[in-house]
C-alpha cells in the first residue's frame, strides 16, 4: 500500500535520477577500473557491451506491475554493484550484464508508469523526469572524480549498492500500480469487432513505425553511450592526467546535456520541432568531428560541451514522433529494447577499433559516422507524421 499519492512524483524523480547516475558512472570510473585490472580497450568495450545489452533485456522484461518492477530492478542493481566492488576480472562481464538488467528495468518502468499515471497530461511530468535523469547523469562523473581523489572505484560501487537498496525501499512504499492503459483494448480480445469503437477494433502495432524509430534510436542511443563510456578515458589520454581529473573533465559533456534538456523545451515554444531536431544533429556532427579531428585538451573539452548540448534533445524529439504514431505507450518497450542494443554495439565497436588501430581517436570516429547516417535518415520522419504532433517526452 502506498503511503500517499503525493509521494508518487518525488519517488519517480528519485528513481529516475538514480538510474541516470548508474548509467553514467561506469564511463567515469572506467579509467580507474581498467588500470586496476590492466584492461585493453577491447576488453573494456566488452564490459560495456554486456552492460548495455542488459539494459535492453531490462526494457523487454518491463511488463506488468511497474510499481513492483522498480524495486526489484534496484535490488538486482544493488547486488551487482556490491559484487562488482568485490569482483575479480573474470566475473566482470556477467556482473555488468546483470547490472544492465537491474538498471534497465526501472529506467523503462518509470517512463511507462508516468505515461499511465498521468493520462492526457503526461508531457510535463515526463519532461521534468527527463531533466532529473540528466541531472543524475551529470552528478555521476563529479561524484566519481571526488571519490577517486582519496578512495578507489570499488568504494563507489559499494556506496551505489547502498543507495540502490534505499531506492528499492522508497519505490516499494511510495508507489502503487497506475490504472490500466487501455481497458477497451483488453475487451477487444473477448468481444465481437462490430461491438467496439473503430480505434479499438482497428488497433494493431505499426511494425513499420516501430522498426523506423527503433533504428533511429539505435543510432542515437549508441552515440550517447559511446561518448558516455569513452570520454573520460579519451580525456585522460589527451591531457596525460589521472583518472580523477579525467572523470571531472567528462562532466562538461553532462553539463551541456543537462542545460540543453531544459533549454530545448523552451525553444520548442518558438521553433518547429523538426527544425530543432535537424539543427541538433548537425551541431552534434560538427562537435563530434571537432572532438576526433583536433588535438589539445582545450579543444576536446569544448567539443565535449557542444556535443552534450547538441545530443540532449535528439532522443526526446525522436520519442515524441513515436508517441504521435504509436497506438499504445507500451509499444515503447520494443523501441527501448532495440535501441539499447545500439547502445551496446557502438561502444564495444569503438573499443574494438581502438585496440586494433591502437588509437582511441579512431575508435571514436564511429560517433560522427553514426551521426551522419542519422542525419541522412531524418527525412523519413517527415513522411510519417506532421510537426503539429510533436510533444517532447523523454
Amino acid at each position: 500500500m502506498a503511503l500517499s499519492r503525493r509521494l508518487t512524483l518525488p519517488a519517480l524523480h528519485a528513481a529516475f535520477g538514480l538510474t541516470g547516475v548508474l548509467h553514467a558512472i561506469g564511463g567515469a570510473l572506467l579509467p580507474a577500473l581498467a588500470r586496476s585490472f590492466h584492461l585493453a580497450d577491447s576488453r573494456s568495450g566488452e564490459i560495456f557491451l554486456c552492460y548495455y545489452i542488459g539494459t535492453s533485456l531490462g526494457a523487454l522484461l518491463c511488463v506488468g506491475r511497474y510499481a513492483r518492477l522498480m524495486p526489484a530492478g534496484f535490488l538486482v542493481a544493488a547486488a551487482c554493484c556490491a559484487s562488482i566492488a568485490a569482483a575479480q576480472p573474470t566475473l566482470l562481464l556477467p556482473l555488468f550484464l546483470l547490472l544492465g538488467i537491474g538498471v534497465g528495468i526501472p529506467m523503462s518502468a518509470v517512463n511507462i508508469y508516468a505515461g499511465r499515471a498521468f493520462p492526457g497530461r503526461a508531457a510535463a511530468p515526463l519532461t521534468l523526469l527527463n531533466f532529473t535523469w540528466s541531472a543524475g547523469a551529470l552528478v555521476a562523473p563529479l561524484f566519481a572524480a571526488r571519490l577517486l581523489v582519496s578512495h578507489s572505484w570499488r568504494s563507489a560501487y559499494w556506496l551505489l549498492a547502498a543507495v540502490c537498496v534505499a531506492a528499492a525501499l522508497a519505490c516499494w512504499l511510495a508507489l502503487e500500480e497506475p490504472p490500466q492503459e487501455t481497458p477497451a483494448a483488453d475487451a477487444a480480445q473477448a468481444s465481437a469487432p462490430g461491438d467496439l469503437p473503430n480505434h479499438v477494433r482497428n488497433y494493431a502495432p505499426n511494425y513499420g513505425v516501430i522498426a523506423l524509430f527503433a533504428f533511429l534510436t539505435f543510432l542515437e542511443v549508441g552515440i550517447e553511450n559511446t561518448t558516455a563510456t569513452w570520454l573520460a578515458t579519451y580525456a585522460m589520454r589527451i591531457a596525460g592526467t589521472g583518472a580523477a581529473w579525467a572523470a571531472a573533465s567528462s562532466s562538461l559533456y553532462w553539463c551541456g546535456f543537462l542545460v540543453s534538456r531544459g533549454v530545448s523545451s523552451l525553444l520548442l515554444l518558438r521553433v518547429r520541432a523538426m527544425g530543432l531536431l535537424v539543427a541538433a544533429v548537425v551541431i552534434a556532427l560538427l562537435a563530434a568531428g571537432m572532438l576526433v579531428g583536433f588535438t589539445g585538451a582545450a579543444r576536446a573539452n569544448l567539443a565535449m560541451l557542444l556535443l552534450g548540448i547538441a545530443l540532449a534533445p535528439i532522443f526526446p524529439l525522436l520519442l515524441s514522433r513515436f508517441f504521435a504514431r504509436a497506438a499504445r505507450a507500451s509499444d515503447l518497450r520494443w523501441v527501448l529494447a532495440i535501441c539499447g542494443f545500439g547502445g551496446s554495439v557502438l561502444p564495444w565497436l569503438a573499443g574494438f577499433v581502438s585496440t586494433r588501430a591502437n588509437s582511441l581517436r579512431l575508435g571514436l570516429s564511429i560517433v560522427p559516422a553514426a551521426l551522419l547516417l542519422l542525419l541522412m535518415m531524418l527525412p523519413l520522419l517527415r513522411v510519417k507524421t506532421s510537426d503539429s504532433s510533436f510533444v517532447p517526452r523523454p
